[in-house]
């Protein structure tokens, strides 16, 4: 049986002669031999539960880019509509994230959680089981409204249960498991949609769910406390439709801004996404002076290390994701790799995530605190350092094999930065904070990663359509010698070559790179009479497809060796951000005073046969 209670301690003395509400949460479990044990075991398989879900979240966020062209081809769907498939999600997530962590707040993280998972693995279901691209675009949207239940209540569930030494051990793990997510989702994308089981080819990605997100839902049910806020007591409507709007006006720009070419409007809504905002942080203040139960504790925004938090999340994702994102289409557009090649290159950086996670949170971070976040960042600008290096000097014959030490350097940089981001910048939160910080952490990381994609993906592909032509007549010489090797005629290799030239710019000022465009499909570079023969034009054909992979090659390698360069900076940059923030050990003190406190309190209590504070079952 288990029994949360929530209590009221005095302040300080010299805060304030005024109760302070601090909400904890204990738990007594029933009497039994080895009671402690069973406390902790009890502990631990929450954290599973919690971890899995987060896990299933961030996967299903990436893993879904693997299957696009599977689905293409099963369902007929179009590419706007392959497009919402991937940010339809991510939309409905941004949208409800911070409303869905006050939710948990007010009505038990718990009972927020449960309902998400089970929200999740309908949903998964009924992508899986889609039967065209309407259904299955409505299921996504409907699957990142129910994650953005969900995954707030992870952290702050985390938190509320472990005393601050062990909460700053678990945040770490959170980070790195979120991290290892997000860089695991392409290989086991590609992995399933290769076993093809039982015929399912992309529908696996999502019917992977159903099983994992049930045996979440039977052990969460089963381990996970029910913990919500004593201060948060009713729902702030304006507030939730105030984020809402504000998140929209700046999320679907950069979700879609591209795909539409960029038009005005878009920059007008991100724009218009700041006054918004500034509204929204002027209506919770005055709740929050009135005490009418604001979405967000704006007092938050009072403390150093959370505010140096937000910004190295936001740098430290826009970074990362952005990278993750235009590093796959080098290797399968520029270097022409499979998915599950692709996948396997970037593995190393998923085992050097999951190895500095684990060395970070176990071993460096009680001994190094926050100096760890530098370390991290450090390593990994040396890192992107040494893999531009590599891209510069074998070019478009660089392996995997060769690729690896970098990516596995920046993967434990990684490792270190993720696991510790999020110990540290909660430590200083107190305890009724801590829904709105994790639903704050999530959005502005969660926004941090479309800016990222959204950001290096103009970047690549402006490198791309302006180095195109300088690419297409470095590539002439040598394919007029492959035409003159043919015997094709002079008159003819001109139009190849011009047609060649012409072709490979369209491309890469096209949208979508990997679609050759219209007129673009044949090699023969004219009609009629003028035509070349048969066995010239298979030449000619050869020929082309020569050049094209060639070129695109060193194209990609050019411009992502290029924008590498501008990636040392945010990692370096973020890496100084700590050191503006107070003390990493004094917010900590602060928050472990808070929870000292309530202890002692509690066990004086305890004594007085409970003449403070109340019991609520649960």
């Amino acid at each position: 049986m288990t029994r949360n209670r929530v209590m009221r301690v005095r302040a300080q003395p010299g805060a304030s002669n005024e109760e302070t509400d601090v909400t904890a949460i204990h738990t007594d479990l029933a009497a039994e031999p080895g009671g402690g044990g069973s406390r902790e075991s009890r502990r631990w398989w929450a954290v599973l539960a919690l971890l899995l879900a987060s896990f299933m979240d961030l996967l299903d966020g990436t893993i879904v880019n693997v299957a696009i062209p599977s689905l293409q081809r099963d369902l007929g769907t179009s590419n706007s509509d392959a497009q919402w498939v991937a940010s339809g999600y991510a939309l409905a997530f941004a949208l409800v994230l911070i409303t869905g962590s006050r939710l948990g707040d007010i009505f038990g993280r718990k009972n927020l959680f449960l309902i998400g998972v089970a929200g999740f693995v309908v949903t998964s279901a009924l992508c899986g089981a889609a039967q065209g691209p309407g259904m299955l675009i409505a299921a996504r949207v409907l699957q990142g409204a129910v994650a953005a239940l969900m995954v707030p209540q992870v952290l702050s569930t985390l938190m509320a249960t472990f005393p601050p030494k062990q909460g700053a051990m678990v945040a770490g793990m959170f980070g790195g498991v979120s991290g290892l997510a997000v860089v695991s989702g392409p290989l086991l994308g590609a992995l399933l949609i290769k076993a093809d089981l039982l015929g399912l080819e992309w529908r696996t990605i999502f019917l992977v769910n159903v099983p994992v997100g049930i045996a979440t839902l039977v052990v969460a049910a089963l381990f996970v406390q029910n913990t919500k806020s004593e201060h948060a007591q009713r729902v702030d409507v304006l507030g939730s439709a105030l984020v809402t709007v504000a998140m929209l006006l700046l999320m679907y720009p950069l979700l879609k801004g591209r795909d539409l070419g960029w038009p005005v409007w878009t920059y007008v809504s991100m724009a218009m996404s700041v006054p918004m905002l500034a509204l929204f942080a002027y209506v919770q203040i005055r709740k929050g002076r009135d005490h009418r139960s604001p979405l967000v504790e704006m007092s938050l925004f009072r403390k150093g290390p959370f505010n140096g938090g937000l910004i190295i999340g936001f740098l430290f994702f826009a970074a990362l994701i952005g990278f993750f994102f235009v590093f796959m289409l080098y290797l399968q557009i520029g270097r022409g790799f499979t998915v599950l090649h692709a996948g396997l290159t970037a593995l190393p950086w998923s085992l050097g995530m999951a190895i500095g996670s684990a060395v970070s949170g176990a071993v460096l971070a009680p001994r190094l605190g926050r100096k760890l976040l530098s370390i991290g960042a450090l390593v990994m600008a040396v890192a992107f350092t040494s893999l531009s290096l590599t891209l510069h000097y074998q070019g478009t014959s660089a392996t995997s094999w060769q690729m690896l030490p970098s990516l596995l350097v920046a993967g434990l940089g990684m490792g270190a930065v993720v696991s510790t981001l999020f110990s540290i910048v909660l430590a200083a939160v107190e305890p009724r904070e801590i829904g709105s910080a994790s639903g704050l952490l999530n959005a502005i990381t969660q926004v941090g990663a479309s800016a990222g994609v959204a950001i290096l993906g103009v970047v690549l592909f402006s490198l791309l359509g302006s180095q195109s032509t300088d690419m297409a007549d470095r590539a002439a010489p040598r394919l007029r010698a492959e035409l003159s090797a043919a015997h094709v005629p002079g008159p003819v290799q001109d139009q190849v070559i011009a047609k060649f030239r012409s072709c490979y710019h369209d491309r890469m000022a096209a949208k979508d790179q990997s679609v050759a465009p219209a007129g673009c499909g044949g090699a023969e570079p004219g009609g009629g009479d003028s035509a070349p023969p048969q066995r010239v034009s298979k030449e000619v054909t050869e020929a082309l497809e020569h050049a094209g992979a060639t070129t695109n090659g060193k194209n990609f390698t050019l411009a992502l060796e290029r924008s590498l360069w501008a990636r040392p900076g945010p990692w370096c940059w973020s890496s100084a951000c700590p050191s503006s923030s107070r003390p990493a050990h004094a917010a900590g003190a602060d928050h472990s005073s808070a929870r000292s406190s309530i202890r002692n309190t509690r066990s004086s209590t305890d004594r007085r046969g409970r003449a403070s504070g109340h019991d609520d079952r649960r």
